[in-house]
């Protein structure tokens, strides 16, 4: 038999957490993965840090710049209209259940979607895969698609054929499974169950392609219930409701396809999170209300984009938000700057500098550690001169990962220094200039606003969050857990090596297996149209 790969997501998988709990023998099955010869690591999630974005880098192996996907709602310059991608009913209602639906099902996937997915990576290798109940699917495979009763009362039917990798589930849409896969039993469905978007689901699956000995060589098994849980009730609840439930599944999972002895030598287990979760720093998350600082401004409604006589658009991200401007007004965006600064639960204010045409460079501003300007330091983009007022001196430092970053102002903007080999040392927000440069796509440049720890935005359209939450640059919310198996485990634990990144896992998956990752002009993606009606 040859290699197969299993990709576990599990989301807000914190490493914190996950050591913690492996201390106090809690996952006794994540444990004899890493008894086995695997390894547990730090993994440096993207900004935002925040789902649809996160799981995107997961599933391509780039950050939003170039996979297009900038967050859970941004706005799209490109096409005038608002993207939103989280659960609060009020924003759902407001864009239309039916839209909302398409968005999520289908353009997601198929419009806004800028490069190759995992499964279509491995299909241009001839490598057939599976993805189960994961939100980025698309793939070359026709799949037959219904739509449950209760959504189509109301929001109508969705198309009947969806594209996706060789095997496909998608909730209650599409069960697509092997051939010689029987019944599967213990699938939540229904809108108790989340319409089949549930863990359990998610395992039956996993367990009935094992028992059926049908697991394609590469799998991606998506556990989303550990980051509502956490969301409501903390991450240490969560864990104990949806990470021992998941390591009791990992246990059947093992003997069904054999035993411990085939992990590391037939099947390759890397499990993940996406990002991690801020917990509250007292009884309750404090509140950032944007809306108090910009009632000087014409706010765009959400529904409609960015219409005329509007001046700017909040887009929220939990922990992190996207003012978006109606133009190029450097006046408003400063005032808005300086506005948002009187709050003391915002952290920093992150935007571009538009006024410098030459190497993308980037500012970051805070009320009480002074600002900071940074670019790369390259060959291709050789240093400037500083553009940020009061400030001159210009220092390069090269970050873990090999980046060369020229900076001017105040480093204790992102509690970083540079130490006497020209290193940059990182504290508080790991890997801080590479995911603030990969945060920032082609399209309109937002001024993006993080919280403190503790503490979340908040706008009349979105509810919030008591347990936890994420979004920020901050390490609280982006430092998830990444287990591999033996067979992965002594790269991964080489010494020197740096710490892996979201953005690394997808080539860990291929490299399991002997493929490789191919650029983007190498895979053939086919054009899809998704059927609309607004």
């Amino acid at each position: 038999m040859s290699k197969r790969s299993i990709l576990f997501v599990i989301d807000a998988m914190a490493f914190d957490v996950v050591r913690d709990w492996l201390a106090n023998d809690r996952l006794p099955n994540i444990a004899r993965v890493i008894a086995d010869g695997g390894s547990l690591h730090p993994c440096i999630s993207i900004f935002p840090s925040i789902t649809p974005a996160a799981t995107c880098s997961i599933a391509t192996g780039c950050y939003p710049k170039d996979h297009g996907i900038e967050g859970a709602c941004w706005y799209d310059a490109e096409s005038k209209d608002t993207a939103y991608f989280g659960d609060d009913l009020r924003l759902v209602v407001q864009e239309g259940m039916r839209d909302y639906l398409l968005d999520f099902g289908d353009r997601l996937n198929f419009e806004r979607l800028r490069v190759p997915l995992i499964y279509e990576q491995l299909h241009a290798q001839g490598i057939d895969s599976a993805s189960l109940n994961f939100m980025w699917f698309r793939g070359p495979h026709v799949h037959e698609r219904t739509t449950p009763l209760g959504i189509r009362l109301a929001a109508g039917r969705l198309e009947s054929e969806v594209s996706g990798p060789k095997y496909l589930k998608l909730g209650d849409f599409v069960h697509d499974l092997p051939e010689g896969v029987g019944e599967v039993e213990g699938m939540e469905t229904g809108m108790f169950g989340k319409f089949g978007f549930h863990d359990d689901t998610t395992a039956a699956c996993m367990k009935a392609m094992a028992a059926a000995d049908k697991l394609p060589p590469v799998t991606v098994a998506y556990f989303p219930l550990n980051d509502s849980d956490a969301h409501e009730e903390g991450l240490t609840v969560a864990a104990s409701r949806r990470l021992t439930k998941f390591d009791e599944f990992l246990g059947e999972f093992v003997e069904l396809i054999g035993g411990w002895e085939r992990v590391g030598e037939d099947y390759t287990f890397i499990m993940v999170g996406d990002h991690s979760q801020s917990e509250p720093h007292g009884d309750e998350m404090k509140l950032i209300k944007l809306d108090e600082y910009l009632t000087d401004y014409r706010r765009a409604d959400f529904a409609k984009g960015i219409t005329e006589g509007a001046q700017l658009m909040v887009c929220p991200n939990m922990r992190a938000a996207a003012i978006y401007f109606a133009d190029d007004c450097l006046d408003v965006r400063r005032e808005v700057v300086y506005h948002v600064l009187k709050d003391p639960n915002v952290d920093q204010v992150i935007m571009e500098n538009l006024e410098f045409h030459g190497a993308r460079k980037f500012v970051v501003a805070t009320s009480d550690r002074g600002r900071l300007e940074f670019w790369r330091a390259d060959q291709e983009n050789p240093a400037t001169p500083c553009d940020l007022d009061g400030y001159n001196e210009v220092h390069e430092a090269t970050d873990r990962f090999g980046n060369r970053w020229a900076f001017c102002g105040e480093l204790d903007v992102l509690d970083c220094r540079i130490d006497e080999a020209g290193k940059l040392i990182e504290g508080l927000y790991p890997n801080a200039c590479e995911r603030i440069e990969g945060a920032f796509t082609a399209g309109a440049s937002p001024v993006w606003v993080t919280a403190v720890p503790g503490a979340e935005f908040s706008v009349p359209e979105t509810s919030q969050h008591p347990g936890g939450s994420h979004g920020s640059l901050h390490k609280e919310d982006s430092v998830s857990g990444l287990i591999v198996s033996s067979d992965l485990s002594p790269e991964l634990k080489r010494s020197g090596r740096p710490p892996s990144r979201i953005i690394d896992v997808m080539e860990y998956c291929l490299n399991s297996i002997g493929a490789k990752r191919l650029e983007k002009d190498e895979v053939d993606v086919p054009s899809y149209s998704v059927a609309a009606d607004r």
